[in-house]
C-alpha cells in the first residue's frame, strides 16, 4: 500500500469574498512548501483536488501546481485527484498533461471524474445536463492524443482533423489515468478502461470491502491484474486524540454538511444548542467510523492497519487540511501543518514499510 498527501486547495472559510494577492500568493507558497516536506518525509505521492469559482478555493488549477510541484520536487508521484475533462478543450488538456509528465520525467497520473459540483461547470459555461457524453467524447480525444501520431476525431462535441500532439508524454504509451466515482453503474463502469478508481467518499466498510473486491474481479477478467484502488482518510495527528478531536473536527463536519452528506445544521454551538451538538457528535461518530480519525500516531497507525485489512486500497490519501468553519476553534497554523505532515511521516509511515 502506498500513501499520497493532499495539500487541499481550500484556504479561509466557505462562500468568503476572493483572497487578496497576498493571500492566494501566501497559499501557493504554502501548497508547495506542504508537498515538498510530503517527500522528505516519505510520503509517495501528493494528490491535488480540482475546484472552481468559490472564494475559498486559492489554488483553481491543479494542472498549474502540478507543474510547480514538479519542478520542486524529484521522486514523490503527482497525480491530479480528480480533474474535470469536460472543462477544458481535450487537446489543450492533452498538451499539459504531456508537459507536466515530462518535467517530472514520468511522475504524473491523471485522474478524472464527470464531476459532482454544478457550479464548477457553470463557471466554464459547460452543459451540466450532458457533461456524461462530453466526459466520454473527451475522454476519447485525451487517450488518441497522448497514444497516437496523428488522428481525426469528429463527435458531439469535439471536432479534430489530422491534429498530433507533440512531444508526447514521457511515460509511454501515456501517463496512467484513474477514474473517480462514489456512484455504482456507468460513471464507476467507465473506471474499467483505464487504469484505476479513485473512492473518495468512503461507504461503511464492509459494503465498500464487497464493492472493492467486485470491481477488482472485472478489471482483472478485463485482463488488468494490476487495476489501481485509491482510498482516502481525514483528520489530523497530535499527542492528545481528545484534544486533537475538540479542535480539528468541528472543520470537518463544517466540510460534510457544506456537501449535504449529513442532515445537520452546520453552525454547531454545543454551549447554546444542545441538540445540534448532539446531531454533530451522531455524525462525527459516523464519518470516525469510516471516513476520519484525529489521533495519536499510535491510533493512526492502528486506524490505517483496519483500512489496509478490511479494504486493502493500493493507494492511501491522507488529508490533513480541509477549509476552515466560520466558528470553533483556531484553523491550523503553517506551521502547525507542516508539523502534522512531518509527523506522520516519521512516526505513522514506518509502521507500514
Amino acid at each position: 500500500m502506498k500513501f499520497a498527501y493532499m495539500p487541499d486547495t481550500h484556504f479561509g472559510v466557505y462562500d468568503q469574498e476572493p483572497p487578496s494577492p497576498e493571500e492566494a500568493a501566501a497559499a501557493f507558497d504554502q501548497l508547495i512548501a506542504e508537498a515538498e516536506l510530503a517527500e522528505q518525509v516519505g510520503f509517495d505521492a501528493v494528490f491535488l483536488p480540482e475546484r472552481h469559482g468559490r472564494g475559498e478555493t486559492f489554488v483553481p488549477s491543479p494542472l498549474v501546481a502540478a507543474t510547480a510541484i514538479a519542478a520542486r520536487t524529484s521522486r514523490i508521484q503527482i497525480a491530479i485527484t480528480v480533474g474535470l475533462p469536460t472543462l477544458y478543450n481535450p487537446m489543450h488538456l492533452a498538451e499539459q498533461i504531456s508537459m507536466i509528465d515530462n518535467l517530472s520525467k514520468g511522475r504524473f497520473i491523471y485522474g478524472a471524474g464527470v464531476g459532482y459540483h454544478q457550479g464548477y461547470h457553470q463557471t466554464f459555461g459547460v452543459d451540466w445536463e450532458r457533461r456524461g457524453r462530453r466526459f466520454e467524447e473527451a475522454m476519447q480525444v485525451l487517450v488518441l492524443a497522448l497514444t497516437e501520431d496523428r488522428f481525426s476525431f469528429k463527435g458531439e462535441f469535439y471536432h479534430f482533423d489530422d491534429v498530433q500532439l507533440t512531444p508526447k508524454p514521457y511515460q509511454r504509451p501515456r501517463p496512467p489515468i484513474w477514474i473517480g466515482s462514489h456512484s455504482e453503474g456507468k460513471p464507476l463502469d467507465r473506471s474499467l478502461d483505464y487504469e484505476g478508481w479513485v473512492l473518495w467518499t468512503q461507504t461503511e466498510w464492509e459494503h465498500g470491502a464487497a464493492w472493492i473486491r467486485s470491481m477488482r474481479a472485472r478489471a482483472a477478467e478485463r485482463g488488468k491484474p494490476d487495476w489501481t484502488v485509491v482510498v482516502d482518510q481525514d483528520g489530523w495527528l497530535g499527542d492528545d486524540a481528545a484534544a486533537v478531536r475538540a479542535r480539528h473536527s468541528p472543520r470537518w463536519l463544517r466540510e460534510a454538511s457544506f456537501y449535504g452528506e449529513h442532515d445537520f445544521t452546520a453552525e454547531i454551538d454545543p454551549i447554546a444548542d444542545v441538540k445540534q451538538a448532539e446531531g454533530a457528535e451522531v455524525a462525527l461518530r459516523d464519518f470516525e467510523s469510516r471516513q476520519m480519525h484525529f489521533g495519536t500516531p499510535a491510533s493512526w497507525v492502528e486506524r490505517i492497519g483496519a483500512v489496509r485489512d478490511t479494504l486493502a486500497p493500493d493507494w492511501l490519501n491522507i488529508r490533513l487540511r480541509g477549509p476552515a468553519a466560520e466558528y470553533g476553534p483556531a484553523y491550523p497554523t503553517f506551521e502547525e501543518t507542516l508539523e502534522c505532515i512531518r509527523r506522520f511521516g516519521e512516526e505513522v509511515l514506518p509502521a507500514f514499510r
